[in-house]
């Protein structure tokens, strides 16, 4: 059973716009009843922060990694990448998740932000630009990144 369930488009849950994209909108469904279709499932691995609650704006981020890499891409995750990402000014929490389809990318990770620029910031990008970052940037196959505002 799915933890998460995106919804693009369309669907219950809390509504998150893509800021470049105003025409896409993802209905964002956590713990969804068990007889919720038509999204994209994931379950839920790591959280670090508040995720309690819906925050202003959602950066998220998709990764698609070969199955092979991701002991060492969850290790860099738990270790390095949420805690240090997570504790920068503006951003209340982050969550990381496994997409259950089999579909790609396999990977999301879902920041919770006070302001939209906070992946902008000079701590956000010292937590990006690190020897460790840049060791596995590599085994990333594909990758997406959005920062989103929550609507009413």
């Amino acid at each position: 059973m799915a933890d998460l369930l995106i919804q693009p488009g369309r669907g219950a849950g809390t509504r998150y716009q893509d800021i470049e994209n105003p025409a896409d909108v993802w209905h964002w469904l956590e713990n969804p009843p068990a007889d919720a279709k038509d999204g994209i499932p994931y379950a839920f691995i790591a959280s670090l922060g508040d995720v309690s609650r819906p925050a202003p704006f959602l950066y998220t981020v998709e990764l698609d990694i070969a199955e092979a890499d991701l002991p060492e891409i969850f290790r860099w995750y738990e270790e390095e990448h949420l805690p240090m990402l997570t504790s920068c000014p503006g951003c209340i929490g982050g969550t990381r998740y496994r997409r259950l389809d089999g579909g790609a990318p396999n990977l999301l990770a879902a920041y919770r932000f006070e302001r939209p620029e906070v992946n902008e910031t000079p701590e956000w990008i010292a937590a990006r630009s690190t020897p460790w970052t840049d060791k596995v940037r590599p085994l990333f196959r594909q990758s997406r990144r959005y920062v989103r505002r929550l609507l009413p």
